[in-house]
């Protein structure tokens, strides 16, 4: 796993393995108005890593103007969100997709969000992340079984509060979740007083997360310090 510190808001880009030579790539923010455009790209030619999906943990402009230099470079990612957000990345930005953006007053970000590709993945809380990958996009059986193995590691935990449609991303075996913007450091949680956001949502998905997850459990969300154990 790799964190890139991309986009406006220097939010965390988690690249995380998927097999040999092969990855998935959690909340792309590199863009043209950042300067950063084509970070994320380089890293993975640099180490030569082809990109079999994009997995957002919300719909936010922050974390999602990275998706174009992606799949512009892996034509095959698929784009998967959950599926109370899914329809925000139909025709970005979705409704609460611009109050956001307004709410920042940021509105040359409309037109940066609007590039990007829509979602082909709705996913739901529960679901293994191998059901990203397709059979027909693999070179052999072998890999196929190889990404779906790796990817199938990965569970879905929907945890709404910050959006409705936020997710985290759980590897039991490793004990490693990724938070997105639910969970931060030292207690820390997204903020609910934007369009979609529910302070008495976020307190369940934290307790959720306490309740599911063993304290060992390591943490990279979506901004600032990462590595950090759960409480």
């Amino acid at each position: 796993m790799h964190v890139i510190r991309t986009g406006l808001f220097g939010v965390n880009t988690i690249i995380v393995s998927a097999g040999e030579h092969k990855c998935f790539v959690v909340d792309p923010a590199a863009c043209t108005l950042s300067g950063d455009s084509q970070k994320i790209v380089d890293y993975l030619h640099a180490k030569k890593l082809e990109c079999v999906a994009i997995v957002l943990t919300h719909s936010h402009f922050d974390h999602i103007t990275g998706i174009l230099p992606i799949k512009e470079a892996f034509p095959n990612a698929r784009v998967a969100i959950h599926e109370a957000e899914y329809s925000e990345l139909q025709n970005p930005p979705g409704i609460m997709g611009e109050s956001v953006i307004r709410f920042f007053g940021a509105l040359e970000l409309i037109k940066e969000v609007a590039k990007q590709p829509s979602a082909q993945i709705s996913l739901k809380n529960g679901n293994k992340l191998s059901c990203l990958v397709s059979e027909k996009d693999c070179n052999s059986a072998e890999e196929y079984e190889q990404l779906c193995l790796s990817l199938g590691k990965w569970e879905v935990i929907h945890t709404p509060g910050h959006t409705p449609g936020s997710i985290c991303l759980y590897n039991k075996e490793e004990e490693t979740l990724i938070s997105g913007d639910t969970l931060f450091a030292y207690g820390g949680y997204g903020r609910t007083d934007m369009y979609g956001g529910n302070e008495a949502q976020i307190y369940k998905s934290l307790a959720l997360l306490k309740e599911k997850l063993p304290g060992k459990t390591k943490v990279y969300p979506g901004h600032d310090e990462f590595g950090f154990f759960l409480d």
